[in-house]
Parts: structure tokens; sequence; C-alpha cells
């Protein structure tokens, strides 16, 4: 019975083995790239990103390894079937390691499986919360969501699961001669990985506080939603730090931060709804209503809008410029229309964003074409403003 289990136990593992080495020789050969393994190979999404990882971390950790074992390093035993190969480690316990154990036809394939043991022990918990950080970066302005994209989920995640793997080490090699197969055990010493990740974390909870205050100090409101933003990023990666140390703690607790994510959110949809003013220019033809229609745009998306036009509380300024430019066909009137549009930081005067959009319009007469066209620009650039005005204000300034 135990050797018919063994048996199982390797056929289960038989394929994840040949993939890896198959993937490794197809990389040296120069055959395939990493970013065209099919997802159907590895297994979906995480199991992806935790074997790209591990790709990567154990090469150089195998190189490492290479170099020790000239030097004499960790021998692989052979003989009595140690208690870890069951998963019973009664040398590294389970209250001060982390342990994996994997095994493969050759010692390289059960080292990478070992690691990969250890590493999706992290990635299953960062990814149970991927969509609970997909609502944080999400920006409600009075019940209009828009998504931005600057803060990148699944390379937070790949960061997360890539620095979890530098702490992991192989501790023994076993050979089982009976079976022509080899075992190995990855391990992680809690209490190391835990006083690194507790530094980790207190240096994050410093950048935090900082870019509060910065928020808080300074009269530039849309420096203000940038400071913040970018405390909601260096928060996303200390809940990723965290969820580490609650897994190699032991009591499985981590560090409460200083200011929730909730919070950060709150106060940047705060600045965006009612503190952020945003002024209106627009030149050239049809230049009222063409401000009317965006003006009025700005105000259902859930902007707060400056109508007087006073300068003082103006925080951004939106202006654009409209040309028409007609063509006579023998039997259409053609209208061409462009717009471009520029955001201003109205306190100091910088360019942060700007949009341009153009088309053409047919009718039989110029005046019909000339509304359609009124009314396609007007349509285009109401559509998209809200959300770019959302990206530019978040922006990507020097050193973001």
């Amino acid at each position: 019975m135990r050797k018919g289990s063994e048996m199982s136990r390797f056929c289960r593992q038989l394929s994840p083995t040949i993939l890896l080495l198959s993937i490794a020789v197809l990389i040296v050969a120069g055959g395939v790239s990493r970013s065209k393994i099919p997802e159907e190979a590895i297994g979906g999404k995480t199991d992806r990103a935790s074997d790209e990882l591990i790709a990567e971390e154990t090469q150089q950790k195998k190189i490492a390894f290479s170099k020790e074992s000239k030097r004499g390093g960790i021998k692989a035993a052979t003989g009595k079937r140690p208690d870890w190969v069951e998963g019973r480690a009664r040398k590294y316990p389970a209250e001060q390691y982390l342990t994996g154990v994997g095994f493969g036809d050759t010692r390289r394939a059960a080292e990478d499986l070992a690691y990969a043991a250890i590493a999706r022990i992290f990635q299953a918990q960062i990814s149970s919360r991927t969509k609970e950080w997909e609502k944080y970066v999400q920006t409600e302005i009075k019940g209009k969501i828009r998504t931005t994209r600057d803060i990148q989920i699944d390379q937070l995640t790949s960061v997360a699961t890539k620095k979890a793997l530098r702490d992991i080490r192989i501790a023994e090699i076993w050979v089982d001669e009976s079976e022509k197969s080899t075992y190995a055990l990855a391990i992680m010493d809690r209490a190391h990985a835990a006083a690194v990740l507790r530094e980790r974390i207190a240096g994050i909870d410093r950048d935090v506080l900082d870019l509060r205050r910065k928020a808080k100090d300074t009269t530039d409101k849309v420096e203000a939603v940038r400071s913040l933003r970018r405390a909601m990023r260096v928060l996303l990666k200390r809940d990723l730090y965290n969820i580490d140390l609650r897994i190699v703690n032991p009591v499985g607790k981590g560090v409460d931060p200083p200011v929730s994510l909730i919070n950060i959110r709150q106060e940047i949809q705060r600045l965006l709804s009612h503190d952020i003013h945003i002024g209106i220019e627009v030149s050239g033809p049809y230049h009222a209503g063409i401000r009317s229609a965006i003006l009025e745009g700005l105000t259902k998306e859930g902007f707060s809008l400056e109508e007087s036009g006073d300068p003082s509380k103006i925080d951004v300024l939106v202006k654009g410029n409209v040309n028409f430019k007609k063509a006579d066909l023998p039997r259409w009137k053609i209208v061409r229309w462009s717009i471009s549009v520029d955001l201003i930081n109205h306190k100091n005067g910088k360019i942060f964003g700007s949009l341009t959009k153009h088309g053409r319009e047919a009718h039989l007469n110029f005046s019909e074409a000339e509304k359609k066209a009124v009314r396609a620009l007007q349509k285009k650039v109401v559509d998209e403003l809200g959300a770019l005005m959302v990206s530019f204000i978040y922006g990507q300034e020097e050193g973001d």
C-alpha cells in the first residue's frame, strides 16, 4: 500500500515536472519566451504568476547552490526515507518554519517544485485580495465610478511573491534510489522573515504619513490628490507585506496601518467632488455652445465647476480651441472639425494633460453639415473628458 501511494503521488507531480523542464530547455534554446507560455499550460492566472516568479528566482538560487556544491555544501542524502518527505519535518517545526516539498527526476526539478510549494502559499492569499484592491483603485465621484490604470494590481502581486521567494532556501535533498527520484525540502525561517517584513512595513508607514501630511499642507489641490494617490499605491504595497507577515507569523497577525485605504480613497473623492474647482475656456466657432456642453458633461460626471469664471477660485482650467474646415464636393458638403483641449494647473500654469479629437460630417448643405459636426464634437469631448480629467489629475509626475 505504501509503494502504491508513493507511485500515485509521483504520477500526480510528474506532469508539472516535465512542464518546468520543457520550459527551461526552450528558454535556454531561445525557442520560446516566458510571455508566450499558454495560460492553459500553467493552469490559470495565479499559477502563471507563481511559475514565472519561480522560474526567475530559482534560476538565481540554483546558480548559487551550484557554486556552494563545489565547496562541499548541501549534499544529497540516500538511505532511510526522511520524515519531511511525508510532510512531517520534526527538525523544522511548523511554529518556526514554513516548509515545502518537491520531487522529480532531477534535483533541479525537485528544488523548483519545493520553492513553488511555499510560493503558492503566499500567492493564494494575495489572489484572494485582488478584487478588494481593484475596488480601492476605482474612483467614485458623486456616484460615477471610473477605473484608472496608474496602479497595476498584477504588477504589485508579482513583486510581492518575488520578494517572498527571496527568504526561501533549500534545506535538504534526498534521493530515493529505488524510484530513481529526488526530493527537495524548501524552508522559510518565520522569525527572520517576520523581522524583515516588520522593518519594511515600518518604512512604508513613514512614507504614507509623509505623503498624507504633504497633501494636507499644500494649497495646490491637484498636488494634494496626487500625493494621496501615491499614498494609496504605497498602502497597497504595504498590504502585500502585511499579508506575508500574517502568513509567517505563527499567530497569524500583521501590523495595523496608520491610516486605512478606505480613508485615503474618501479623501481623494472629496477633493475631486467638492474641493477642486474646474474652469472652462473655449475659443473658435460655436465656442459658447461647446463650452456649455463641456460644462454640463463634467457637472454630470460629478466635478465641481466654477461657472462664474473667477480665476481666484479655479484649480484646473480646461482650455479648448475649435476649428472647422469646409470641403465642397460635387454631391456632398463636408465639414471637418477638430478640437484641442489642454488641462492646466491654474496654480502654477503648468499643462498636465492634453486631448485632441477630430472628425468630419457630411450633408447636402453646409449649414446642416456644421450642425452635425458640432454635435459630433461635443459628444466626443464630453464622453472622454471626464475619464481623462481623473487620469490627468492623478498624473505621472517626476518621481512618481
